[in-house]
């Protein structure tokens, strides 16, 4: 079971177009990305550092790739993962998103693994540059042992802050 206790994504977000109310997640909007983060799983501790980039390729529609490293406890884990994401950006305060990734992981003692997953959530406006977005996550590993890994599939929250101009 991997559980979560403290994770922030602060997001960067250069507008195209200059209008006045344009949403955050407008085609042509860029979005960068660094997480930093704890998370406690089975027993072990690591301290989770990251960094993204994305594309809004139409309204709501974002294409990106993130990657994450695990410190701490062994093994250190990185990983690399493409992923699209829908805003539905027509909704005013509370706006639901989904998406879905492919994740190639790098352990330091073990063989690397795939996987793909998909998330949903809402993302809610807290000021005029900056929104919460509160989630879930389901991930199941390709050509997985539990006898080595422990969880092939997993399903987790996701929580995040972001900062946008």
């Amino acid at each position: 079971m991997k559980i979560l206790l403290l994770f922030i994504v602060f997001v960067v977000a250069a507008p195209v177009q200059a209008q006045v109310g344009a949403s955050w997640a407008a085609a042509g909007r860029t979005r960068l990305s660094l997480t930093a983060g704890y998370v406690s799983s089975h027993e072990k501790d690591y301290a989770v550092i990251g960094a993204g980039a994305g594309y809004y390729l139409l309204n709501g529609l974002e294409a990106g790739l993130d990657g994450e490293a695990w410190m701490g406890s062994k093994p250190h884990i990185y990983s690399v993962s493409p992923g699209l994401r829908y805003t539905f950006t027509q909704m005013e305060s509370m706006k639901p998103y989904v998406g879905g990734f492919y994740k190639r992981t790098f352990y330091d003692t073990l063989s690397d693994l795939s996987s793909a997953g998909g998330r949903a959530g809402v993302s809610s406006t807290l000021g005029e540059h900056t929104y919460l977005n509160a989630g879930l996550v389901y991930e199941k590993f390709f050509n997985c042992s539990e006898t080595i890994y422990t969880d092939c599939d997993q399903l987790y929250p996701e929580l995040g802050i972001s900062f946008t101009y």
